[in-house]
């Protein structure tokens, strides 16, 4: 698979990172009731409200949105100034998905990491790993910026 990323950042970025917006797009598409209990710690037994629905449904198809360019540009984009644009927009994306989510959950239960449920870890962790990343291959950890 030729593109313009090194190896480490192209399984990361074009096949690991969709793979994970593809289960998270299951889980608020098949389960929105138990996302949004899990992330609000409300009962999990009440029915959603019509506006949070529309919201779960459309945070859902938005991961799947993302999973699906981030596949498609980075397994086939060899122009390596378009990669790190797009990766570029993914890092302020996590960036703004970290900060609405801390946020939104409070300094007190941000810093209670053992109360968190699995869909918080997935919304703190998984963005602030995949930042870490993006910043690492900004920096050229990964190897060249811009491969031939």
């Amino acid at each position: 698979m030729s593109t313009a990323l090194p190896t480490i950042p192209q399984y990361l970025f074009g096949v690991g990172e969709p793979a994970i917006l593809i289960l998270a797009f299951l889980v608020t598409s098949l389960l929105p009731e138990y996302y949004v209990s899990s992330l609000s710690k409300l009962p999990s037994t009440r029915s959603l409200l019509a506006t949070e629905q529309i919201g779960v449904y459309q945070i859902s198809n938005l991961f799947l949105l993302i999973a699906v360019l981030s596949f498609y540009i980075l397994n086939s984009i060899h122009d390596a100034k378009v990669t790190r644009l797009f990766l570029n927009a993914l890092w302020w994306g996590d960036l703004g998905h970290l900060g609405v989510t801390t946020w939104c959950l409070g300094r007190k239960r941000v810093w209670d990491v053992g109360s968190w449920s699995l869909v918080v870890w997935g919304n703190i962790c998984i963005p602030a790993f995949l930042f870490t990343m993006r910043t690492l291959y900004f920096l050229g950890v990964f190897g060249s910026n811009f491969k031939a």
